[in-house]
């Protein structure tokens, strides 16, 4: 089996999950800070004896034997009976002084009993828990806590004491508050942290919480992890919390070490309206895994699950009871969410997808060919070329409002700006819309204007461009083929056209239509040498479709197996990298497979590879 090496002080996180719900037997309880216990401790007297006092008072006096008959079967550990007692009366039934005493009982018994919501809902009737002694209150609030976690409240668990922790004097029960803590931090989804953390404003509370985010957030990055913890130590000097991560973390050491794994999980839809894609991905991990035989690499085995056939949760079982070490897969976003929705996944898993969460279990890496990476890698290639003002088009319904809004992030946090767009997706007329963003309509006007005041011919100018570096543009070919020779003729012949790979649609084609324009794509769709077009051409003839528009899934698939042995590395060095089929691919912060891609431009009617 494949071995899992975790960070030393995650396995605490992991190992201790379960005792977050136990709870100290202690049940001493306390009164008001100006009231005495109706019966001391030390004078108990056994539950029957209470029981008896009960009978034989009037009516309206019972409930305080009762309480007491509760107290003596909880000393004696007698939970279930203390809670049928408790639950024969009501509070009001009990004098004003000591109706908490009732309720804190009940949120300790209840919680053994396993009814947390029932421990809830009593402790958090009581009003102003302050006005009563410290130890009272310290009991108190670690019920309270024990009782949200019980009921999956894991951050409001540990924020209950944090506030709380003033009153854990005792050294060994402040640290297993803490421990707890960190517990209930750690197994809290990130997105409950996020919110807790807008409403906190104390320094320690701040300190807990970007601790957990922290780790959770750079799981499947230690280099990451470590930089960030060094911010926060700065931040939070001296915190408690400090003591739960080693903030040194190695750069040779990873969350998950994937070794080699012998068993192989595809999730991929092998059948249904997406089988073209998932056997064509199928195809190009199978010829990377023969590929890899073929340099003498150990053969491990594969098993392919359908993800059309079957929920993607029972697949995952089934993979576990199969003794899957590592998983490629599922294919759709939505099922990827769902395997995401898992803590920590128990089996390491390369998603086929980019999550619109940044936020990811440990354990999970994702890969796709998102037109995010595109949109960004042009808005860095511009910025440093000193290209600082951009026109955009969009002429994709599908994804070019993703690539639009990436773009235009990246470049404005780069410095640049983007003086106008087109969004052709919502005209019937790229004309006017490439008009508009150029200017060209009022150079029109001004013309017409211009020759009817002086009854002369005149020439619009060839100015109106000036006013931007270059043109990021996202649309097919199809699209692209009527968009380029209006730009021309509107006198932006001069501007650098930068497309994504949606330009390319694998044709062989002649496109005139499209000279000037570059665009980037994945290696494998323009190859940069004549070995890779060679190599290309060699696989092509065996899975045709390979060679065409879907060619980039082939590619994905051959460099999902690739990437296996290589993400402990990718995880733990910063500037390491694994030449793909599909691009240059690195690891981001969030555990995010990013490719940077090859780049082409078109020149006498087909496209020839750049060197940028």
């Amino acid at each position: 089996m494949t071995k899992k090496r975790m960070h030393k002080n995650l396995i605490l996180v992991f190992t201790a999950f379960f005792s977050v719900l136990m709870i100290s037997s202690c049940t001493t309880t306390g009164s008001r800070k100006s009231d005495s216990p109706a019966v001391a401790d030390y004078d108990m007297q056994p539950a029957e004896f209470y029981l008896q006092q009960a009978e034989a008072a009037e009516e309206a006096d019972r409930a305080p034997f009762l309480l007491q008959a509760a107290k003596a079967y909880v000393q004696r550990e007698q939970y279930a009976e203390a809670y049928e007692v408790l639950n024969s009366f009501y509070p009001t039934q009990l004098p004003l002084e000591l109706r908490a005493d009732w309720y804190l009982l009940v949120g300790e018994v209840a919680l053994i009993q396993q009814q947390p919501f029932d421990s809830i809902r009593a402790l958090q009737t009581v009003r102003d828990p302050e006005s009563y002694s410290l130890e009272w209150q310290s009991q108190y609030y670690r019920l309270l806590a024990d009782s949200l976690a019980a009921n999956q409240r894991h951050a409001d668990a540990a924020m209950t004491r944090i506030e709380a922790m003033h009153l854990f004097t005792d050294p060994d029960l402040r640290e297993e508050q803490e421990r707890k803590i960190w517990i209930e931090l750690m197994t809290s989804p990130t997105g409950a942290l996020e919110i807790t953390r807008n409403r906190a404003n104390e320094h320690d509370e701040l300190g807990w919480l970007d601790m957990a985010i922290i780790q959770q957030q750079f799981a499947n990055n230690p280099a990451a992890l470590s930089t960030a913890m060094q911010e926060w130590n700065i931040l939070y000097p001296n915190h408690p919390a400090l003591y739960y991560i080693d903030i040194q973390v190695q750069r040779d050491t990873v969350i998950v070490d994937i070794g080699a794994p012998t068993k192989i999980g595809l999730f991929l839809p092998t059948s249904g309206r997406l089988a073209t894609v998932g056997n064509l991905i199928l195809d190009g991990f199978m010829t990377s895994f023969y590929d890899t035989q073929m340099m003498g690499s150990e053969k491990p085995e594969v098993i392919v699950y359908d993800t059309a056939s079957e929920p993607v949760e029972l697949l995952y079982q089934q993979a576990l009871a199969d003794g899957i070490e590592f998983v490629i897969g599922p294919l759709l976003k939505n099922k990827a969410d769902d395997i995401a929705q898992y803590q920590q996944l128990p089996i390491p898993t390369l998603v086929l997808n980019r999550l619109d969460n940044a936020y990811t279990p440990a354990g999970m890496f994702q890969f796709g060919l998102p037109i995010e990476d595109e949109a960004e890698q042009i808005a860095r290639f511009a910025i440093d070329k000193g290209q600082t003002r951009a026109f955009v088009i969009n002429a994709d319904k599908t994804v070019g409002q993703r690539a639009v809004e990436t773009f235009s992030d990246n470049f404005q946090r780069l410095g640049g700006t983007v003086v106008r767009s087109a969004d052709l997706t919502k005209t019937p007329d790229p004309k006017v819309a490439v008009m508009q963003m150029l200017g060209a309509d009022q150079a029109e006007k001004r013309k017409r204007e211009l020759q009817n005041l002086l009854n002369l011919p005149i020439e619009s100018s060839a100015q109106i461009s000036t006013t931007a570096d270059f043109i990021f543009m996202i649309a097919e070919a199809k699209d692209a083929r009527i968009i380029k020779p209006y730009l021309n003729y509107y006198y932006a012949y001069n501007l650098p056209v930068y497309a994504t790979s949606n330009l390319n649609n694998g044709s062989n084609r002649r496109e005139n239509d499209l000279n000037g324009i570059q665009f980037i794509d994945a290696p494998w769709m323009i190859p940069q040498t004549d070995e890779q077009a060679s190599n290309k051409q060699k696989v092509v003839n065996m899975f045709p479709a390979a060679g065409g528009n879907l060619g980039r899934f082939f590619a994905l698939g051959y460099d999902s197996f690739l990437l296996i042995p290589e993400i402990t590395q990718l995880s733990a060095l910063e500037d390491y990298s694994v030449e793909g089929l599909s691009g240059e691919l690195t690891l981001d912060y969030y555990g995010r497979i990013v490719r940077k891609l090859a780049w082409a431009k078109y020149q006498g009617g087909h496209w020839v590879p750049l060197t940028p």
